[in-house]
């Protein structure tokens, strides 16, 4: 398996260009459903950009959506809480979480043999270094972040790759008719 994912981009992506150090170009095509809340929110920023320019909305958007989808991936927060004990033993604790996004800083933490760190930042999913299948614990030291081919690569070392292959069958069976695949359904030795 290679050490890095394949690059994916998103439909309508065109690959950013460099006009000047910390500056860009870029264009996208936006159908009504993105352009309608873009128009709303330059008019409610009317006042912090009088003449309407978009970067300013795009930045404060990001910003926010960034905090929002780290909050909820990460369980970022400037006002952490004593976490709570999970009822599975594959509830990764929201404490655990934060330590392991800071540590890994936000990419994939797999080394391949030759000692190359996967530079890969989407996809990215909580792993147990030992598996919870084999007793492993939600602690910052056996958690790490992991790219999904990456995830799954390492679950076909432990497993087998025909264990694995066929506990993926199983989860495409389940998709159409639950909202989410239970993770354990996927992992879970026979």
């Amino acid at each position: 398996m290679k050490s890095s994912p394949e690059k994916i981009e998103p439909r309508g992506w065109v690959e950013p260009k460099p006009l000047a150090p910390q500056r860009y170009a870029y264009q996208c095509t936006l159908d009504q459903e993105e352009y309608d809340p873009m128009q709303r929110a330059r008019e409610l920023m009317g006042h912090q950009s009088p003449a309407g320019d978009r970067p300013p909305v795009l930045k404060s958007a990001l910003r926010l959506l960034v905090a929002h989808l780290e909050k909820q991936k990460y369980a970022a927060t400037d006002c952490p809480r004593p976490s709570k004990p999970g009822t599975s033993p594959r509830h990764i604790p929201a404490a655990v979480k934060r330590a392991v996004a800071a540590r890994d800083g936000g990419r994939c933490a797999f080394v391949s043999e030759a000692g190359q760190r996967c530079t890969a930042r989407h996809t990215l999913e909580f792993d147990h270094i030992q598996p919870v299948a084999r007793g492993g614990q939600a602690t910052v030291e056996n958690v790490r972040l992991v790219c999904r081919g990456h995830n799954q690569y390492a679950a076909e070392q432990e497993f087998g790759v025909e264990f694995m292959e066929s506990k993926r069958a199983e989860a495409r069976h389940w998709r159409p008719h639950v909202s989410h695949v239970p993770r354990a359904l996927a992992l879970r030795p026979s």
